[in-house]
């Protein structure tokens, strides 16, 4: 059993589509159940949901239907303002799935016409809400780097950039870096290869390379079956990689 922090880290899984970010946040999930680190709480921020369905929990509830609710609350000629303030907290919780070994908070999507700058403030809201109550906060971000520049996610420990180990992985990455440096979401961040042996180019500046991930058919098979992610077999060769990768950042090597 690893020591769990004495504060609440916040990891924050980032890069561009189809880099494999959700599996590596999963297995990252994975590792630290097994580990005993909690109470954990896993954030979905992708609005189309990634890493709820990766873990097998599904979207039950989300910010949202929440945000739907509220909605709804605020066009009641019985609400005034002081009431709906009072009913905010009360409706970041309801978006709370507990479930074994950790929590979920869903971004989900509304039914509305718009961009998604609603949800992403009350996503905020509820991370900064509710991350005290866990010892760590693992977020698996939309693609690209909105919420970073919108600063959705900030306050981050651990930013972690998956590469697929493409060239454009590679400048993906750069990109994520400059931009959580430049916003001071972090003071550097560190760089996971996935399904590649080596990079296109070098390290971009402000990372550090913590390991690489094979691939693996276990997760392949699991994927297309949509089997959680969370109960892959022990002797998965991805699992072992991102294990080794979460306790190297774990034991303050990477912190």
């Amino acid at each position: 059993m690893a020591t769990a922090p004495n504060k609440t880290i916040v990891m924050a899984v980032l890069g561009k589509g189809g880099a494999g970010k959700t599996v590596f946040a999963a297995l990252a999930a994975r590792s630290l159940i097994d580990m005993q680190i909690g109470p954990l709480l896993l954030v979905d921020a992708d609005p189309t949901g990634g890493l709820a369905w990766a873990v097998g929990a599904g979207m039950q509830r989300t910010i949202g239907r929440v945000r739907e609710r509220m909605i709804e609350q605020a066009a009641s000629p019985d609400m005034d303002a002081e009431r709906m303030a009072q009913q905010v907290d009360w409706s970041m919780l309801q978006a709370l799935q507990e479930c074994c070994g950790y929590s979920l908070l869903s971004m989900g999507r509304t039914d509305s016409k718009g961009c998604f700058c609603p949800l992403n403030t009350l996503l905020r809201a509820a991370i900064e809400k509710l991350a005290s109550g866990f010892a760590v906060v693992l977020i698996d971000a939309e693609a690209g780097i909105e919420q970073i520049s919108r600063q959705v996610i900030r306050g981050i420990d651990i930013p972690l950039v998956v590469t697929d180990g493409s060239l454009r992985g590679l400048k993906a990455a750069a990109i994520v870096a400059d931009l959580f440096i430049h916003h001071k979401a972090a003071r550097r961040g560190f760089l996971v290869i996935n399904r590649a042996g080596n990079l296109p180019g070098a390290v971009p500046a402000g990372l550090e390379l913590v390991g690489s991930v094979p691939d693996d058919e276990l997760i392949g098979r699991a994927d297309g079956r949509g089997d959680s992610l969370l109960e892959i077999a022990p002797d998965s060769r991805a699992l072992g990689a991102v294990r080794g990768i979460v306790e190297k950042l774990f034991s303050g090597g990477g912190r």
